[in-house]
């Protein structure tokens, strides 16, 4: 019997070696896809994760900082109507419950109850300057202690340098939470030194022929329900210069109607050069205060038919900026008013507070009647050669960036103009509190 020698088919063999070889590569990079998407769906997922984390600490963010200007604006509202307006020692008094500031921020967390910020611990028997307050989808509080830069650090009951740190904090949903803190300070805004402070070269001042007014820098001399400081007096007209101080005297022209700390006349007429604050002497800061002003004003106005009715019932702290020409005829207004064109104050207005003539520089009295203007008021004409406020060439007038300031009364009647510090702070505290420093903890 013959042996059947059978040969395998090599190219049977082969398409099977071939075949088992493209399964075990396509099994491979099957499982390889299968892992890369799998890796690809966790990161996509860590994404989210994180841009959810990431949101979500935003508006604990954004919620603490709502907390930190809420509470800057009921601070001040609080040191306004405090018995001692011009420190902070109240405020501290008020936050310390048991006579001590025992806030601890690496302690303050929320206390949560059916998913809601019930309350924070961490600040003891502290009295919140705001308590837990909703908002959004999450809550702030905010608590007031000292500024570290005091003596006894921020647990120091006594204010000496106008300074206090206001810490907010904030929640959003998962139990995220930021903390923000700010040194605020009452701004202290600039001064005029005089009852009428005129900036610039040769102050053409004219304080009017007419009737009995008078220009009193004794403070708040006359002033019904406003107290002076004893013993303060200021010039009636401070100039910048000797030039400008003897260019102002010219216009007093009835000798007697001027009275400062028992000189008359244009004895009452100053250099204030020396005991101005150096910014209002500064034409840059002047342009930038404008700015300043404008952006924190609670009226923006353009012309009298604008600015006027609020002006009309306006409190002393109310700030209203006029950009361009008002006119003031009776009425008493109040708070600080710049205006950049020309004021023209009529018979029978009233103002209490301060005001800036700041841009064009131009301050018109004309009218019969009474009156009164108690504060201090300030004129400069920065607005360069071609006299409009608000172009390219402000702050290149002929003598540091100023030109000729002009205060004219005709008329008026028996108009008294009186500086009062009582009023000019009341009117100043319509600024909000300045933020010197501020962190993220």
């Amino acid at each position: 019997m013959k042996d059947l020698n059978l040969k395998a088919n090599p190219v049977a063999e082969s398409s099977k070696a071939q075949g088992g070889s493209v399964l075990v590569m396509t099994l491979v990079v099957m499982a390889l896809l299968t892992a890369m998407g799998i890796a690809l769906v966790t990161l996509a997922n860590s994404d989210v994760e994180m841009n959810q984390t990431d949101a979500l600490g935003k508006r604990a963010f954004y919620n603490a900082e709502a907390g930190l200007e809420t509470a800057r604006q009921a601070l001040r509202a609080a040191n306004i109507a405090s018995a001692d307006p011009y420190s902070f020692d109240d405020e501290l008094a008020a936050a310390a419950g048991d006579g001590i500031l025992n806030l601890n921020v690496p302690l303050l967390q929320p206390v949560y109850s059916a998913g809601a910020v019930a309350s924070f611990t961490g600040y003891g028997n502290d009295v919140p300057l705001l308590n837990t307050t909703p908002f959004g989808r999450g809550w702030y509080a905010a608590f007031v202690t000292n500024d570290p830069a005091e003596a006894g650090g921020v647990g120091d009951m006594n204010d000496t340098n106008d300074r206090l740190m206001i810490t907010a904090i904030g929640t959003a949903p998962d139990r995220v939470l930021e903390v923000v803190q700010a040194i605020v300070e009452r701004d202290p805004f600039p001064v005029p030194p005089s009852t009428i402070t005129m900036l610039g070269p040769l102050a053409d001042f004219d304080g009017g022929a007419s009737a009995a007014k008078d220009y009193k820098g004794d403070d708040c001399d006359g002033v019904t329900g406003h107290t002076g400081v004893p013993g303060l007096s200021v010039p009636v007209v401070g100039a910048i210069g000797t030039l400008s101080e003897l260019s102002a005297e010219v216009g007093v022209q009835k000798p007697d109607q001027y009275t400062s700390n028992g000189q008359t006349g244009a004895d009452t007429v100053a250099d204030v050069s020396g005991s101005i604050d150096p910014q209002l002497a500064d034409c840059d800061y002047l342009l930038d205060l404008a700015d300043q002003v404008r952006s924190v004003a609670d009226h923006i106005c353009s012309d009298t038919a604008s600015c006027s009715p609020n002006l009309l019932t306006a409190a002393t702290d109310t700030v209203t900026f006029c950009d361009g020409d008002l006119v003031l005829g009776p009425g008493t207004y109040r708070g600080f008013l710049w205006v950049t064109g020309t004021l023209t104050m009529n018979g029978n207005s009233n103002f209490e507070g301060v005001i800036f003539v700041v841009g064009e520089g131009v301050y018109d009295g004309d009218g019969g009647g009474n009156g009164s203007t108690w504060g201090s008021t300030l004129v400069a004409d920065l607005a360069g050669p071609d006299n409009a406020y608000g172009t390219g060439d402000d702050c290149t007038g002929p003598v540091a960036g100023f030109d000729r300031a002009v205060y004219h009364v005709a008329g008026m009647g028996n108009h008294d103009t009186v500086y009062c510090s009582e009023l000019i702070t009341e009117a100043m505290n319509g600024f909000p509190l300045a933020i010197r420093d501020f962190r993220q903890r």
